[in-house]
């Protein structure tokens, strides 16, 4: 699911403080979903939080500062290109029950895509997704494995460049998955699919649905 380079080369933690900063210097469309779907819209305003971000990033040696001018660790401009161009966010929630579990966040740029996963405290780890997988296969990855790992567990999908109410909801059954999409809280019906690839094109499908009902 990840590029062919080790983990070490490509993976990349970020702070809160730092994804601030980050998420502050490209004020685009893109940047302001990015900042949205991270529920940190009011901390990438907040500018003593931002300059601490950029004391951290150089502190760690992923940024440089001469003069006026700040260069960046190839990971981090990798974070900054995708997060400011984003045209998609998935949100994968994995549920181990009615009441916990953990996310994962899929940022679909023209040129990159990234895999974030929360950690403790605000931050987040962020690893380049194989750009000779399609984001459905990538997110299909997830979801097997999660259900594979959690079979009474379930996955809770949302998709678009900004957030909406309709979701893809998936469970494992004996013969495979079953998944349905719900809109607010209105579940529609079920359908069942046995094969990895049924699984990617029911992603792939849900996914071009909430593209073209994006905006809400």
């Amino acid at each position: 699911m990840t590029a062919p380079q080790t983990e070490a080369d490509t993976s990349v933690g970020f702070g809160l403080a730092e994804m601030a900063y980050l998420l502050h210097l490209q004020p685009t469309t893109g940047s302001r979903a990015s900042a949205s779907w991270l529920r940190l819209s009011e901390e990438s305003e907040n500018q003593d939080l931002i300059s601490a971000g950029l004391s951290s990033l150089i502190a760690r040696g992923l940024a440089t500062v001469n003069g006026s001018e700040v260069g960046f660790d190839r990971r981090v401009d990798v974070a900054v290109y995708t997060l400011a161009n984003a045209l998609r966010w998935t949100q994968l929630d994995l549920l181990l029950d009615a009441e916990g579990g953990d996310s994962v966040l899929h940022a679909e740029s023209d040129r990159t895509t990234l895999i974030l996963q929360p950690r403790t405290m605000m931050s987040w780890f962020v690893l380049p997704q194989d750009p000779n997988i399609s984001a459905e296969a990538a997110e299909a990855f997830i979801v097997r494995d999660h259900l594979a790992q959690n079979p009474e567990g379930g996955v809770r999908i949302r998709s678009g460049l900004h957030r909406s109410p309709r979701q893809l909801l998936i469970r494992k059954d004996n013969h495979g998955w079953v998944h349905a999409v719900a809109l607010d809280d209105v579940v529609g019906a079920d359908t069942s699919v046995q094969s990895y690839e049924d699984l990617t094109a029911a992603l792939a499908a849900f996914r071009a649905d909430a593209g073209a009902t994006d905006g809400n």
